[in-house]
């Protein structure tokens, strides 16, 4: 069993309690050209990404009428 407890990042002051999915904490000067960043998620007690999330005790019902979780598209000239 593996229990993931949350991560505190200290740089030079700076303090980090938490991160997102897919977050990335820089310390210059970055630029991101045409990102696109779509998901669905359930924030609550604990949290659930999508549909079919395992759930070791369950204390809630929910209820996720759709069948795909993001259909959205990226289109890009670049």
């Amino acid at each position: 069993m593996a229990f993931i407890t949350p991560m505190v990042i200290n740089v030079l002051g700076f303090k980090i309690n938490t991160m997102d999915n897919g977050a990335v904490a820089n310390m210059g000067s970055v630029q991101f050209i045409d990102q696109f960043v779509s998901y669905k998620r359930n924030q609550a007690f604990g949290e659930q990404n999508g549909d079919l999330s395992p759930v070791g005790i369950p204390t809630a019902a929910i209820f996720d009428p759709d069948g795909n979780d993001s259909s959205s598209v990226k289109n890009s000239v670049v």
